[in-house]
């Protein structure tokens, strides 16, 4: 080996424009390689190692090159395991919690350098994060725990637990491109000038994954990582039990909500019962203010639909007890990890649910299932007027017991008569920022209210608010009796999204309009109303944008199809699906290929002249 090929200590420093004994920190950190010799007095470095360190990345795209993880060095022995944590990731849009992560950070000698290995877990709170936030993640995680070189030397993988989403685990090489600075040193050459632990400034940019196995990643560290938890166990409070040493860390194990379930059964039943032994005028009764007026006969068919509510309830309450029987009776290689305590209902409970799972099947019909959820619907609505005026009769066990049955009624109902379209009832959103959309909109509205009847209306609408625009808050309706909350001061503006098909088709001269980052549209009507673009109510999401592909503009594509072409036959509305391939390509392009950033106008006209 030629001296051309070797740099000593003042030659690093001059390199760095840093003094030698800075030199010695950031060899002494990991950010630059240990020596491979001595020459006298001074310690050498391969140059070809240096300059590793300080470009450490493709000169063309800034991207650090993919190990070899067959032929990468093992280290010395396994890595020193120095940070075992529950990390806060802050700055990440659309959630509605702080999302986390369970941070892992490794370090140790090999190959002749010190290595740092980052491992990044999606746990089960927050798990989309880690492949839609990368960038985010890795620069929250740097400016906690590394120093700049180490930011940009470090090794990063993502993980994923074992059944969330997907039934195996993953494991991912995450690596990141580096943008360059001028000069001949490069980006870490300048960050090496200005950066610290304290402020890390570096940036993560275009995070690229590459799949490996468990065991390459105990190649690169040494030894084997906690990899395998239960499924539904890779929890916050179960990591941070395991990083104190408790293990396996013991959880009461219920992901299927059956506690809460059974609470909702027993609820319903006990209601149902007072109703049947006649307790209907007993005070302190729920809801009493329907059965007043018509006596036992109102309270007769009252205890009826409450019956077939409790009976939609159960079939997913058995689905979560037998799950749990099966998954305590198997084996699990992750109970070294965790122990899960699954839930289990007591004999009372069970009992129960098998008196109502073999009720006689001749009266569950499309009539009494509609039946039975309109009472729940009237139901809810007077405890939410109990519950918003502090009433003697508000009971909020029975609310939420109500709430859980509702949807399971309409999906009955669906499946007994799948042409029926049932209305859910509206989508609240609050929007910020008003745009010329929803000025448009506000401009229709009648100021005055709530009406008599609306305070649960009203209330569900401030819960979308934030504090600071609650006051000076005004209540109004829109033209097609929609409830409106709008701050003039701070601009925020709460309303109800339809979602069921417009009383009249829209006229031709109508207009979708949007402001960007609403997420929600408006048609404004050549009479000067502005109503709301109702969304699909079978499809499971309603927030609009567009200039992409993804489900934001395929929300907006069904529900334009849904609300603004027609159907051959209206009581039963066309999906999207079931367009002509060539209008259901149409309407998907548009709405991807809108400029993304720029308000959105719609011709209905135009629109339907495709079809």
């Amino acid at each position: 080996m030629s001296l051309d090929e070797l740099y000593t200590s003042p030659q690093i420093a001059k390199r760095l424009g840093v003094s030698r004994q800075r030199v010695d920190q950031l060899v002494e950190s990991g950010q630059l390689p240990n020596p491979v010799g001595r020459s006298g007095r001074n310690r050498l470095w391969r140059a070809s190692d240096i300059e590793l360190a300080l470009a450490g990345s493709d000169p063309a795209t800034g991207r650090p090159p993919t190990p070899a993880w067959g032929t990468i060095p093992a280290p010395e022995g396994p890595l020193r395991l120095d940070v075992d944590e529950v990390l806060d990731v802050p700055g990440i849009w659309s959630i509605d919690e702080t999302p986390r992560v369970h941070v892992r950070i490794w370090r140790g000698p090999a190959g002749g350098t010190q290595r740092t290995v980052v491992l990044y877990g999606a746990l089960a709170e927050s798990h989309g994060i880690i492949i839609n936030f990368a960038e985010s993640i890795v620069r929250a995680i740097a400016a906690r725990h590394l120093s700049v070189g180490e930011a940009r030397g470090a090794w990063y993988f993502g993980f994923w637990p074992r059944g969330f989403p997907r039934p195996e685990l993953g494991l991912h090489y995450v690596s990141f491109a580096f943008p360059r600075v001028s000069g001949t040193g490069g980006l870490l050459d300048s960050l090496l000038r200005r950066g610290s632990r304290d402020a890390w400034n570096g940036e993560f940019e275009e995070p690229v994954w590459q799949n490996i196995t468990p065991e390459q990643l105990t190649r690169v560290l040494g030894a084997a990582p906690d990899l395998d938890f239960p499924p539904g166990t890779y929890t916050a409070s179960v990591v941070t039990a395991l990083a104190a040493g408790r293990r396996p860390a013991v959880v009461d194990f219920d992901p299927k909500g059956l506690a809460s379930q059974l609470r909702q059964v027993m609820r319903l039943h006990t209601y149902r019962s007072a109703l049947q032994a006649g307790d209907y005028t007993r005070d302190g009764l729920p809801a009493l203010g329907l059965l007043t007026g018509s006596g036992h006969d109102e309270a007769a068919r009252t205890a009826e639909a409450l019956g077939i509510a409790v009976r939609v309830l159960v079939p997913s309450a058995l689905v979560a007890v037998e799950d749990y029987r099966a998954q305590s009776a198997a084996d699990d290689p992750g109970a070294a990890l965790v122990e899960r305590r699954f839930h289990q209902p007591g004999q009372a409970e069970t009992d129960l649910l098998l008196r109502y799972a073999n009720m006689s099947d001749r009266d569950l019909t499309t009539g009494a299932v509609h039946r039975a959820l309109t009472t729940v619907r009237s139901l809810t609505a007077a405890l939410a007027d109990q519950a918003e005026t502090a009433g003697p009769q508000a009971d909020t066990e029975l609310s939420e017991a109500l709430a859980a049955a509702e949807p399971e009624l309409v999906s009955t109902r669906h499946l007994l008569d799948p042409s029926l379209i049932d209305d859910p009832g509206p989508s609240l959103k609050a929007i910020t920022e008003p745009g010329d959309a929803e000025h448009a909109y506000l401009a229709t509205v009648s100021w005055w209210g709530p009406a008599a009847g609306d305070a649960h209306r009203a209330a569900a609408l401030r819960g979308h608010l934030w504090e600071k625009d609650l006051d000076g808050l005004r209540t109004g309706y829109d033209p097609f009796g929609r409830l409106v909350l709008h701050n003039p001061t701070t601009g925020s503006l709460a309303v109800e999204r339809p979602r069921a098909l417009p009383p009249t088709p829209y006229p031709d001269g109508a207009e979708v309009v949007a402001t960007y980052g609403s997420l929600t549209a408006f048609v404004r009507l050549p009479d000067g109303r502005c109503d709301i673009l109702p969304t699909d109510p079978r499809d499971i999401y309603d927030d609009i944008t567009w200039g992409y592909e993804g489900s934001g503009p395929e929300t907006l594509a069904r529900a334009l199809s849904f609300a603004a072409l027609s159907h051959p036959d209206p009581e039963h509305p066309l999906r999207l699906e079931d367009r002509t391939p060539s209008l259901a390509s149409y309407l998907l392009e548009l709405t991807a290929s809108l400029p993304q950033y720029e308000s959105l106008t719609i011709s209905l006209q135009a629109l339907r002249r495709r079809q």
